[in-house]
């Protein structure tokens, strides 16, 4: 299943997940943590829940996104102000 990567809020903070149906399936966050400041918050019921949950990087945590769907995450440029 592939992944919609949009990002909402302040820039690079927070990333929502939609399939290409339109369902949501969660987001990322970035946190303040310094070893692991990126984590997956699945929307419950989806196909997210039980993906590794604290990754080092956005990339890692796409990664992981991947993995458990067997499809591919396309991040969406953020809109020039």
């Amino acid at each position: 299943m592939d992944i919609i990567v949009n990002p909402i809020g302040a820039p690079d903070t927070e990333w929502s997940l939609y399939d290409r149906l339109g369902r949501h399936l969660g987001l990322i966050r970035r946190t303040s943590w310094p070893a692991n400041p990126f984590t997956i918050l699945p929307e419950r019921g989806s196909s997210l829940e039980g993906v590794p949950l604290i990754h080092p990087t956005l990339d890692a945590a796409l990664t992981a996104i991947e993995r458990r769907l067997g499809g591919t995450c396309e991040l969406v440029a953020r809109p020039e102000p």
